[in-house]
């Protein structure tokens, strides 16, 4: 039991002390991923990273409610790239997260932690895109504590219209 709580907390020290360890991994991960189109990553999820990873550290250290409704930052949305877009970069994500947590010696709970806190913060994603669409759905269950931006986006031409290559403005 004493050994469980050591590895614990050193997954809790990492995620809370080094966010940009693991936020650097998924740039790198997305990246790769989008080289594949031939164009670099625009990642909506690109300032929310650290300080959802910091939360969800703090998850781990025993910090009651939800990484997600903790997580202070700019949530950038776009209803023309819609949900599946960010899934995507929430599934690298969680492949980061889940990797540091195996590298760090963290077990299941560890594990559950990190899943439960992704699956809320992609459902609360999910919500909000849906939301911005059509403003009489209703709003996440799991509210994000940050500012959510909606982008607006010229339509794309020739090569360009792959989604990760497209560039985007926030609304003001």
């Amino acid at each position: 039991m004493a050994e469980h709580a050591r590895r614990r907390a050193g997954v809790a020290r990492v995620f809370v002390g080094q966010p940009e360890r693991l936020a650097a991994a998924w740039r790198r991960m997305r990246f790769a991923e989008a080289r594949k189109d031939g164009s670099p990553p625009c990642n909506q999820l690109e300032s929310v990273v650290e300080p959802f990873i910091r939360e969800v550290g703090r998850t781990l250290e025993g910090v009651g409610g939800s990484a997600w409704s903790r997580t202070r930052a700019v949530l950038r949305l776009s209803s023309r790239r819609g949900s599946r877009v960010l899934n995507d970069e929430f599934a690298a994500l969680r492949r980061c997260l889940l990797d540091a947590v195996e590298t760090l010696g963290g077990g299941n709970a560890e594990r559950a932690v990190v899943n439960q806190a992704l699956d809320e913060a992609v459902s609360s994603t999910e919500e909000l895109v849906e939301h911005l669409a059509n403003p009489f759905a209703p709003k996440p269950r799991v509210p994000f504590a940050g500012l959510v931006v909606q982008c607006f986006e010229k339509p794309a031409r020739g090569r360009e219209k792959a989604h990760s290559g497209e560039k985007h403005a926030p609304a003001h």
